[in-house]
């Protein structure tokens, strides 16, 4: 807000009459949610709510990753941030993306309307004739009634100052709906003040009375916005501007002037589910919300559909602690349940094939959490997962994911290279201290290292996806053999050729056995997984994209370690054969591994199928 906007606004402050103490703000069936502001009293204006029925409480504010976010029940794809150091540049402004809307000074750049973009920025400053140009409030009010699409996708509102003109501007936007129904004599409520309001915060007082408004409504208007102000000026004066929640303050001031505009009878059909967690897109123009109701599902879904419309997608509507249930809305949308069960199967917990019912599923129409263990995660992990579930999976985006997984094998593979030459350039050399076993070990602890700092970093602490679990189902079980063979065909070298250092060589297997199956069925796999369709517990056998591509690129250092001398094939051949024989059988091996850890969900069998295989060699070797 500029010196001029400050300078009218105190002016007003000489028309403040009595003031009023809003009723209890704890938060109840009501839906109202108190001030986090120092335990600051906000005094305001109430003789409405003292006079007449309350009218619902639509607005609600919570917590988001950069703090308060303020939303209207009646409009659920918009949401409003308000902070005082929004000062956009149009360049910064577009990166935000699209379906943004900026108000009177977030963003710092000239009036702008981008229906393309869906990028509006609402403002009477920078680059504009201000004695010509509606305010914020208006400009809104123009764009609502010329059609603005508020209902399609979502939008963010950003402001900075929440004064009058801001938070009617907000007012309008989050009641779209109802601004473009308005009757006779909820029109003539409105209109007043937004006129009034806009001719104040645009040209000041003097002209504000050229408003066009008869002397009586102008009047009544002019008393009504000065109580309203009258409530920011009574928080300067003590002091508490500066620590109140933006958002919270905007809150009451839109029920201020709900009271002012609406009757309790204009909410006859208003309904509301007891607490909504959030939504996700899950495609262009549909949504999946998951709330909290103890209602059953069908009636929910009334309720949802009557403030979503025909965006409404998925519920998932959580009936008891750990316990939702999933439903489609819309038949005839390509919308498949069968894709929201796979990804919450793949990363919940308790979903541990132990038993392999204890699962998400249902019909195509209706589901719900495992029965009957419930499900671990969380509302917010829900809907993250629902939108990972539907969002598009183009074939550059699973190309980069390839990508990444080959340069994660780059860095652990980089890693243990490095930690086997400073094992071999700096560590002593004795009988009781093997050159070659010591690098074997210093290559699997340096790989392990990095496997695990990669791990940790890019799980989100959810270890359980990428392996590191209690293994399940026993139908793998007769791959063990075949991955023991293929592990065994090649030796790390240091067992053959330093037979007497017995506890170095166990040692050694060990550690290489984890750290392989740690990076390639563990980081590698989880890394692909969540992109590609994979095997479950007790699922149909399937060979999958990430247990393919693992396969390749653990034959491919198979290959690189038979050359470098740090593994050797069991029989004497010639270069070209036993490298061949290298290849092929780590192929096989990893290929057997990988659909041992799908359907085990851990990377345990795999590890003992390394140490069975090697020691089967070992024990050939010695007969």
């Amino acid at each position: 807000m500029s010196q001029e906007d400050a300078g009218k606004r105190d002016d007003r402050s000489a028309a403040d009459a009595t003031t009023w103490s809003y009723k209890s703000a704890a938060r109840g069936a009501s839906g109202i949610v108190p001030f986090r502001s120092s335990g600051m009293k906000i005094q305001g204006l109430l003789s409405s709510l003292e006079q007449e029925e309350l009218l619902p409480e639509r607005y609600l504010v919570r917590d988001g990753d950069q703090g308060s976010l303020l939303r209207c029940l009646e409009a659920p794809g918009l949401e409003v941030s308000i902070y005082r150091s929004y000062a956009f540049t149009e360049t910064e402004a577009r990166k935000l993306g699209e379906g943004i809307i900026f108000l009177d000074g977030a963003g710092q750049f000239q009036p702008t309307l981008d229906h393309d973009k869906k990028f509006y920025n609402l403002d009477h400053h920078d680059g504009c004739v201000r004695a010509f140009t509606l305010a914020t409030c208006e400009q809104a009010l123009v764009l609502v009634l010329k059609g603005l699409e508020l209902d399609r996708g979502d939008w963010k509102i950003y402001a900075n100052e929440p004064d009058l003109d801001t938070v009617f501007a907000i007012w309008v936007l989050l009641n779209h709906r109802r601004v473009r129904q308005l009757s006779p004599q909820r029109r003539d409520a409105l209109v007043p003040l937004l006129r009034l309001e806009g001719a104040i915060d645009a040209n000041g007082f003097d002209i504000a009375e050229f408003c066009g408004l008869p002397l009586a409504q102008l009047e009544e208007a002019r008393s009504q916005l000065d109580r309203l102000h009258g409530i920011e000026m009574d928080l300067k004066r003590s002091g508490h501007w500066g620590t109140t929640d933006l958002a919270e303050y905007t809150s009451r001031m839109l029920t201020e002037i709900d009271q002012l505009v609406y009757l309790a009878s204009d909410f006859e059909g208003f309904t509301r589910v007891e607490e909504e967690y959030g939504h996700v897109e899950i495609d262009s123009n549909r949504v999946a919300v998951v709330c909290r109701d103890s209602s059953g599902i069908y009636e929910v879904e009334k309720r949802l559909k009557r403030r979503w419309g025909d965006r409404l997608g998925i519920i998932a509507l959580e009936a008891d602690r750990g316990v939702f249930t999933l439903r489609r809305t819309a038949s005839l949308t390509g919308i498949d349940l069968a894709k929201a069960y796979q990804q919450l199967n793949l990363q919940d917990p308790v979903v541990n094939g132990r038993p392999p019912e204890n699962r998400w599923g249902g019909s195509d129409d209706i589901g719900g959490s495992p029965r009957p263990s419930g499900t671990a995660l969380s509302p917010s992990a829900i809907g993250r997962i629902l939108f990972q579930a539907y969002r598009p999976l183009n074939p550059s985006r699973r190309l980069r994911k390839a990508l990444e997984a080959i340069l994660v094998a780059l860095a652990v593979g980089g890693a243990g290279v490095l930690g086997g030459w400073l094992a071999g350039s700096f560590l002593p050399s004795t009988g009781s201290f093997p050159p070659v076993l010591a690098q074997l070990c210093a290559v699997a602890i340096s790989a392990l290292l990095v496997i695990c700092a990669l791990t940790f970093r890019i799980s989100r602490k959810r270890f359980w996806l990428y392996g590191w679990r209690r293994p399940a189902g026993k139908d793998w079980l007769p791959l063990l053999l075949l991955a023991a063979l293929g592990s065994g065909a090649t030796l790390p070298a240091g067992p053959l050729s330093e037979k007497a250092s017995w506890w170095w060589a166990g040692a050694a297997m060990i550690l290489l056995a984890l750290a392989l199956e740690a990076g390639f069925r563990g980081l590698i796999h989880g890394t692909l997984m969540l992109d590609f369709r994979v095997q479950r517990v007790a699922d149909p056998w399937v060979l999958s994209v990430p247990v393919l591509l693992s396969a390749v690129l653990y034959a491919s250092v198979a290959l690189v370690a038979w050359a470098t001398g740090f593994t050797q094939p069991l029989v004497g051949l010639t270069p070209l054969i036993a490298g061949g024989l290298v290849g092929i059988c780590a192929l096989v091996a990893g290929l057997s591994l990988g659909l041992i850890r799908e359907r085990s969900l851990s990377l345990w069998p795999g590890v003992f199928a390394q140490l069975i295989g090697w020691l089967l060699a070992l024990f050939l070797v010695a007969v």
